[in-house]
């Protein structure tokens, strides 16, 4: 995959969310979930090159869940109506290359299983099967990415001392923009 969403240039992010193929409730379920998908992306991808080579496969199995759940969301916003085997494996794989094949199998039917994961067959070629996400995991993935981001400072703060002044905190995150290559440097 592409490790970039494809959005027109003439298009909005309104458009986009209109021409994936998930269904979303509103606009603002659609840009919670790709905003999410987006950062968990680029979080394992700009992690690649300092990750453990030997990860437990309990630990890893975690990861690369989430990376199938956000890898399958991003194919969808691109107006498919799901991703082939194999190109999930690559997306994977640019995330977390010593990902096992059977690894990411197994992990892969247990989301079919757990009907996360819709598996239908290609319209398109008769002997490729398509994985999209179940329009049943829309509202709760959308209330667990909420939920994650809502508690963020708060999370954040914890990880740093207990008592540090909320100013501070805004002071860091603020530090995190400004050098992630958004926001306005000085």
């Amino acid at each position: 995959m592409n490790k970039v969403v494809k959005i027109r240039k003439d298009g909005s992010l309104e458009q986009a969310i209109e021409n994936s193929s998930l269904n979303f409730k509103s606009t603002d379920q659609g840009i919670d979930i790709l905003a999410f998908s987006t950062a968990i992306r680029a979080l394992g991808l700009s992690n690649r090159d300092l990750q453990p080579k030997k990860l437990s496969n309990f630990i890893r199995s975690g990861y690369l869940q989430i990376q199938l759940i956000c890898s399958v969301i991003l194919f969808q916003f691109k107006g498919e109506p799901g991703v082939s085997r194999d190109n999930l494996y690559d997306s994977v794989c640019e995330v977390f290359p010593m990902t096992t094949y059977s690894n990411f199998r197994k992990i892969l039917t247990l989301g079919v299983d757990n009907e996360i994961f819709v598996r239908k067959r290609s319209k398109k070629d008769s002997r490729r099967t398509l994985y999209s996400l179940s329009d049943e995991m829309v509202d709760p993935l959308n209330k667990y990415f909420l939920s994650i981001l809502s508690d963020f400072g708060n999370l954040y703060s914890k990880a740093i001392s207990d008592g540090i002044a909320e100013r501070d905190i805004l002071k860091l995150l603020s530090r995190i923009t400004n050098n992630s290559g958004l926001g306005l440097k000085k």
